[in-house]
């Protein structure tokens, strides 16, 4: 009986049945942007207030309800705020906070009136839409005397950017970092403007206390700076910077009942008579450039049609939302992988990670097409930070490969020894020499080889050397480092990398971490094996015999400067070791040389970490045992919180040393961090019971900290790396762990030397198989 093309036609059917399914299943798996977006939040218990951003520029939102600061889309920036909106002559705050992607939203309540506002930057375009609502909420009518400034305080700059970028205040340009647009920000709608405390200044990179007593200017004479002059040309007002070509420009929807026209902007006013529960709605937006005709015309058009460029906001953030997980996407070369799984906990933690990377997308840098900024708004408008980006290298690696050759081959340019990351503006290298800039390149370098199977890279030559000579040189940079041989450092302890004495190329705030620390050591010594296996996959075993050889005898030297109960030594000169109780050890040893610590240290480890620093939501960076805990009090890296990269690289530690189910507890128990939005810089432990286990976490602000910030992304690669296993060696062993016993789900759209493929992890068993 004849049946083969009749059995052909079924298993066609069915086969594109099972990728209908499958495709079904993907989709399914992406959550919505409101899913992964910030709920409300009380604005008495946040300490960060949301932010916006559009792909070029970024602002933070104020605790008025109109005004935005730290506004900058180089080479655009803007000085103090954008002016707040007044009912009766008074100031009404917000009490309410809520951050999506595409929009920040408050909400607050004065004598009477309920207020809603929403602001929003329109992606890829120089302008910033809001729309404001006024409820008058009591039984009677009432006149609304209403008032809105409008400030367009935005100058040009040119030249190289730092993590200090430039902004206009009264008295011109500056990179200084004081308080006074913070006090701006804090006193929005008083007249005071001095304090007796003692200004705070960031000098040489190092927050720096000076004599100054802290003053600030008024709205009055922000209003009335010379450096500015306003023009009204209808319902709009245009600013003109008297020192740069900057033009700025405030379009109202509504026009207002009187205009009163200033230096750097001007004021609108509205009275009108409202019945109970009668609702008032105000729309305007701001542009900026540097071309008055053009700043006219965009203005006179998105007026017009407002209602639909405030609506497509949201459009376009949900499409590239869904791009990203796409193969073949327009917005990156690879895809974040999708995750599916009945883990909700899991799945919520994991899905923040590829929110903050499309966040942070900035396309309008003159150096690369695309660049991941570190993060922002007040900081770091045109950076990436090496250390940062390298904490998601795995990832990288997957979701664009293409970006990440073009960045590294710019990257192997700029001199690690001075500088920790690049300014996408200016494009040089910015900042000072971290002692982790070695590291970090090096793992990014080998993360992009060993994904995209691209070994020839390891032959171009860059600057004059291979890349792989590149390598090898940062792998071997702690001989440069090591003060062995030196008169009063003969003896074999010191043959590891001597940091220096400014704590400010390591953990900045902690003052005892310098000097000879265990973490970037381990480092090292990773780096010279994973050399070692490259140098094998080229056939030259002669020099990666060698370099194991200089690893392995490392080894001891560093297990030496263990000093007991789970914590290590930093040592210093003339012998003197310093106790230091802090996760980076932990990280850096668990995560890189997990096989050479003993048994009864990696117990001790792990009860160390449990002790002092895990905490019910977050962790602590630095026990608060440690002898300089009192003197580290920055939420990044003292005992207050700890920076976003931090969970995910203990996490990563607990997976490596074999506890992959303790690391999915503790991804499981970040799950409440995410309630405000995407990760930032640092979350801190606050509230009464900030030194419990019990302590609350947020968003930190002080110390001068980041909105949101890359770091965190790693998070996400938790997932695929610890929990999937994915860790691509040098010789092609994709997955190279086990994942939890208490995890299932899938991952798919991995990318892998070219070709996508699907991670499956059902209770600790870890299956791939190549997509179709």
């Amino acid at each position: 009986m004849k049946t083969g093309p009749f059995l052909f036609l079924i298993s066609l059917t069915a086969l594109f049945s099972c990728n209908m399914n499958q495709r079904e299943n993907i989709q399914n798996s992406i959550p919505a942007l409101d899913e992964v977006s910030g709920v409300w939040v009380s604005a008495d218990t946040a300490d960060m207030e949301p932010s916006i951003r559009n792909f070029r520029g970024t602002a933070l939102l104020n605790r008025d309800m109109t005004s935005v600061s730290w506004f900058v889309s180089a080479p655009y920036s803007g000085g103090y705020h954008t002016g707040i909106l007044k009912i009766g002559g008074h100031t009404p705050k917000a009490s309410m906070f809520r951050w999506l992607p595409h929009q920040a939203i408050r909400k607050g309540a004065m004598d009477g009136w309920k207020l809603f506002s929403t602001v929003k930057m329109v992606p890829d375009t120089d302008a910033i839409l809001w729309q404001v609502n006024i409820v008058n909420d009591s039984s009677v009518a009432r006149e609304l005397d209403l008032t809105l400034d409008l400030i367009g305080f935005i100058s040009k700059y040119g030249g190289d950017w730092q993590w200090w970028y430039p902004y206009p205040k009264l008295d011109g340009a500056t990179t200084i970092r004081d308080e006074e647009v913070e006090n701006v920000r804090k006193h929005l709608g008083s007249e005071l403007n001095y304090s007796q405390e003692k200004v705070v200044e960031l000098i040489d990179g190092k927050p720096t206390p000076t004599d100054k007593v802290a003053r600030w200017p008024s709205d009055r004479e922000i209003l009335a700076s010379e450096k500015y002059r306003a023009e009204l040309d209808g319902q709009k007002v245009l600013i003109f910077d008297s020192e740069t070509d900057a033009v700025s420009g405030f379009s109202l929807v509504q026009a207002p009942d009187t205009w009163e026209v200033k230096r750097s902007g001007a004021t609108a006013s509205w009275k009108k008579t409202m019945a109970p529960g009668e609702s008032f709605t105000i729309s305007y937006l701001l542009s900026y450039g540097d071309d008055p005709a053009k700043i006219r015309e965009q203005l006179a058009g998105w007026t017009d049609r407002f209602d639909s460029l405030y609506s497509g906001v949201s459009v376009i953030w949900e499409e590239r939302w869904k791009a990203i997980f796409e193969p073949g996407n327009q917005v990156i070369s690879g895809c974040f992988p999708v995750l599916e799984t009945e883990d909700r906990l899991a799945k919520k933690v994991y899905y923040e990670g590829p929110l903050t990377m499309l966040y942070l997308i900035n396309t309008n840098l003159p150096q690369h097409e695309k660049v991941f900024l570190t993060g922002g708004p007040r900081w770091g408008a045109s950076i990436t930070f090496f250390w940062d980006i390298t904490e998601w290298a795995t990832l990288w690696a997957v979701t664009d490969p293409v970006m990440m050759k073009e960045h590294l081959s710019a990257w192997i340019l700029i001199d690690p020894s001075s500088f920790y990351g690049k300014d996408n503006f200016g494009g040089n290298g910015v900042g000072n020499g971290y002692s982790a800039n070695y590291w970090a390149l090096f793992q990014m370098i080998r993360a992009y080889v060993t994904i995209s199977r691209d070994f020839n890279f390891l032959d171009e030559v860059i600057n004059g050397k291979t890349v792989l000579d590149h390598l090898e040189s940062y792998a071997m940079n702690w001989k440069n480092l090591s003060p062995y041989g030196k008169p009063g450092f003969e003896e074999e302890s010191y043959k590891l990398a001597d940091f220096g004495d400014d704590e400010w190329n390591l953990l900045e705030c902690v003052p005892t971490y310098k000097h000879i620390v265990p973490s970037f050591n381990a480092g090292y010594i990773w780096m010279m094996r994973e050399v070692a296996a490259f140098y094998d996959h080229s056939g030259e075993s002669e020099k990666a015999g060698a370099l194991r050889a200089e690893a392995d005898a490392m080894i001891d030297r560093l297990l030496a400067l263990y000093a007991g109960d789970g914590v290590w030594y930093s040592l210093y000169p003339e012998g003197r070791r310093i106790e230091v109780r802090h996760c980076l050890d932990f990280m850096f040893l668990g995560r890189y040389i997990p096989g050479d610590i003993p048994a009864g240290i990696k117990q001790e480890m792990i009860d160390f970490l449990y002790r002092e620093l895990m905490t019910d939501h977050w962790m602590r960076a630095q026990s608060l045992l440690d002898v300089a805990a009192e003197n580290s009090d920055r939420p990044d890296h003292g005992p207050l919180g700890a920076y976003d990269g931090w969970p995910a690289g203990t996490m990563d530690a607990l997976a490596r040393l074999g506890y992959p189910d303790r690391a999915l507890d503790f991804y499981h128990a970040i799950e409440p961090v995410t309630y405000e939005g995407i990760w930032s810089q640092a979350h801190e432990l606050w509230g009464e019971n900030r030194y419990e286990k019990n302590a609350r976490v947020r968003i930190a602000q002080r110390g001068w900290h980041n909105r949101e910030s890359s770091g965190g992304i790693s998070i996400s690669q938790v997932m695929l790396k610890d929990f999937f296993g994915f860790y691509p060696d040098v010789e092609g062993n994709p997955i190279t762990a086990k994942g939890p016993a208490q995890f299932s789900g899938k991952l798919y759209h991995v990318l892998y030397g070219g070709q996508y493929y699907t991670l499956m992890a059902d209770h600790g068993k870890i299956k791939m198989r190549k997509e179709p």
